[in-house]
């Protein structure tokens, strides 16, 4: 019994190192009073980290904002109630702006009284749109926040992967930018699944119209059901872009000039004639 209560000791301590305070008070969080976070205060955050929030007396939602406008990677109908903690991981795309721009947590009503930073996970290949655990079960919808896709040229998307933890593949999938109208993106009957060393995932290919609504999409909308199926209830795990190799934005002046990939501040970087760009070939200032 000594022997474990050592061992979990150690577990707590290492964790409780990996954690970084950015932020501890008493703020009444509401539309008119957020809680902002400037830009410094993430100098040092990579992508797949994990931003954690504690709250108190919450009877709302929760939103993150930065330079007006939701992150990508956080969730539409982000419910939180009572007492306890929110946690949302940063995309690549969300860090980008919040290192840029700072950070805005936001709500109708709730006491924020600290924000953490704690090691979270390691990022699939592509470029993120959403990461975290939702479960798919009975008709259950997942809303993400598409005001920061403004830096995405979807042009150079090939395609959209819906990582899971399904056993099976008999389910149902929806996958829309709004209920009503010409609101359809994609379903069941659009996306391959695939096993990569044991982790699932559909693969949705992007045709012209798809990447129109992405575009120009006020939400997504991606929902699944388990009722009345084969397929047990799953954990859905990311939401990832798959992008083209070649992006074609970078300046191809010297086309002999080799191009050099690194990180920096936990994102890709590729430097070539001089220039920096991101994944997606937007030049960065």
């Amino acid at each position: 019994m000594k022997k474990l209560f050592i061992t979990l000791s150690a577990v707590i301590m290492a964790l409780s190192l990996n954690a970084t305070d950015l932020w501890t008070g008493s703020q009444h969080v509401k539309w008119t009073t957020p809680l902002n976070l400037e830009a410094d205060t993430f100098s040092n955050a990579t992508a797949g980290q994990k931003l954690v929030v504690t709250f108190e007396n919450a009877s709302d939602g929760i939103e993150f904002k930065s330079n007006g406008k939701n992150i990508v990677g956080s969730r539409r109908e982000a419910w939180i109630s009572g007492d306890g903690t929110y946690e949302l991981y940063l995309t690549e795309f969300a860090l980008e702006a919040i290192q840029n721009n700072g950070l805005e947590i936001v709500g109708a009503n709730f006491v924020a009284t600290k924000v953490e930073l704690l090691d979270g996970k390691t990022l699939k290949e592509g470029k993120t749109l959403w990461t975290g655990s939702f479960l798919a079960g009975k008709w259950q919808t997942l809303y993400l926040y598409t005001e920061g896709f403004n830096v995405i040229d979807f042009s150079k998307v090939d395609a959209i992967r819906f990582y899971s933890d399904a056993v099976g593949n008999e389910f149902d999938f929806n996958f829309r930018n709004e209920w009503e109208g010409d609101g359809y993106i994609a379903d069941r009957n659009n996306v391959n699944i695939s096993f990569d060393e044991g982790e699932g995932y559909m693969n949705l290919n992007l045709d012209d119209e798809m990447r129109s609504k992405l575009t120009n999409a006020n939400q997504l909308i991606i929902q699944y059901n388990t009722d009345g199926k084969p397929t047990a209830a799953f954990n859905v795990t990311d939401v990832v872009l798959v992008i083209n190799d070649d992006p074609t934005g970078i300046d191809n002046t010297n086309a002999d000039a080799k191009a050099i990939k690194s990180f920096r501040n936990g994102m890709l970087v590729i430097e070539k004639n001089g220039k920096f760009y991101n994944a997606l070939g937007a030049e960065l200032k």
